[in-house]
């Protein structure tokens, strides 16, 4: 078989970048190998691992996932150097026997290479009577409670750290979508925020499919969520604000971005409010100007008049805005003697109507710039999100 058929073996279904603990060992007298590895990516018919030696093309070998007591075995289909100090090999290993090895509790539909169970064979020196442990792809059980075009709130225990770029596999009514993310809150005991991110264009309406989809089954989806490798093998836009925002206004994007700035039982009153159809606080309309200083993305410092079209205890919609911000920027706003500190939440698109305008929201979490004017001006009642139809839909 040559390379190009192996590696068409390995990838015949779907990748998911896992990071697994395996032993891998040689089966070939002739090559010593027996090291602890961490996969980068697994599928029904092999996996991809890094290791810190050469080993020869072609031979076989044995991979334990020790914490579960289960082996397999395989054969190195492909050797790749990655150089770097110390230098290391990428190994792509196809599996003799495909199937789920790895213990993925809701696999891709393309993992049915069998319908029985992973197998459970004991490692050697286990005792027979000890429960197989669960492996770590199985740790965590996820539940997604919210969904919008941009993002999505998943329940769980042990939620993946901020910053990590993340493969969340949804799966509702026999159909399943790949979504490309990374988590922006991570609230340990409670869950974690993702924000999706555009590698592709299709990927929103792959999103829209999955509301769409838990809208009219009302079903209890699926989910896996995996490490992604590295952003370069799975083509990730990694600047979030250019796709900010090309849509309607996304207050659940708008509250996973604001991420661990918030306390934690704030940002869960918060999503528990938005899960109900209501903002998170009431807005009132004013015209209010403000001087706004701070740094635009290229580093060249702003200083400039702005308007602010309507607040809220915790933020405000400002116009005006000359030189490019993103979300997550910091700026100041201040009026009269008062200076206060606050986040670029969102930013709007070009050739939209909320061009020049950006969604700021106090550092501090409440802001005293506009206290009075609060106090003299009734406040809009509390509204549904129709502005954001994704984010109006019932949640899974």
């Amino acid at each position: 078989m040559g390379t190009s058929q192996k590696q068409h073996a390995i990838r015949r279904s779907t990748r998911l970048p896992l990071e697994i603990p395996v032993l891998v060992t040689s089966l070939n007298p002739a090559v010593t190998l027996s090291d602890p590895a961490t996969t980068t990516l697994v599928n029904a018919h092999g996996c991809g691992l890094i290791i810190q030696r050469p080993v020869p093309n072609g031979i076989q070998v044995r991979l334990d996932i020790v914490s579960a007591g289960r082996h397999t075995t395989g054969k190195i289909a492909e050797v790749v150097p990655l150089g770097g100090e110390p230098e290391g090999w990428l190994l792509g290993i196809e599996l003799d026997i495909p199937g789920n090895f790895w213990g993925i509790e809701y696999a891709p539909s393309d993992w049915k290479i069998d319908d029985g169970p992973p197998s459970m064979e004991t490692a050697p020196g286990a005792p027979e009577s000890a429960p197989a442990a669960k492996p770590a792809s199985a740790a965590r059980r996820w539940r997604l409670t919210d969904i919008s075009a941009g993002g999505c709130y998943l329940e769980a225990a042990a939620p993946i750290a901020v910053g990590s770029l993340v493969l969340v596999s949804v799966r509702v009514a026999n159909s399943e979508c790949l979504l490309d993310g990374i988590v922006r809150a991570s609230h340990p005991q409670s869950g974690m925020g993702v924000e999706f991110l555009s590698a592709a264009q299709d990927h929103r309406a792959r999103v829209e499919r999955v509301i769409d989809l838990l809208v009219t089954h009302r079903e209890v989806p699926r989910v896996m969520v995996g490490r992604q490798e590295r952003a370069s093998d799975h083509s990730l836009k990694l600047d979030p604000a250019s796709q900010s925002s090309t849509g309607p206004p996304d207050p659940l994007l708008e509250l996973i971005r604001q991420g661990d700035s918030l306390p934690v039982e704030q940002f869960l009153d918060a999503l528990k409010t938005q899960r109900l159809g209501k903002r998170r606080e009431p807005r009132t309309e004013l015209s209010l100007p403000l001087l706004l200083t701070g740094t635009d993305v290229s580093g060249r410092p702003l200083d400039q008049r702005v308007t602010a079209l309507d607040v809220s205890r915790h933020g405000a919609r400002l116009e005006g805005i000359h030189g490019r911000l993103q979300p997550g920027d910091q700026v100041f706003l201040a009026r009269g003697t008062q200076k206060e500190q606050f986040r670029v939440a969102w930013v709007g698109a070009e050739d939209t109507p909320r061009a020049g305008q950006i969604g700021v929201m106090a550092i501090d979490h409440e802001t005293s710039l506009w206290d009075q004017d609060l106090q003299t001006t009734e406040p809009h009642p509390e509204v549904t999100n129709i502005r954001n139809p994704e984010t109006q839909k019932p949640r899974a």
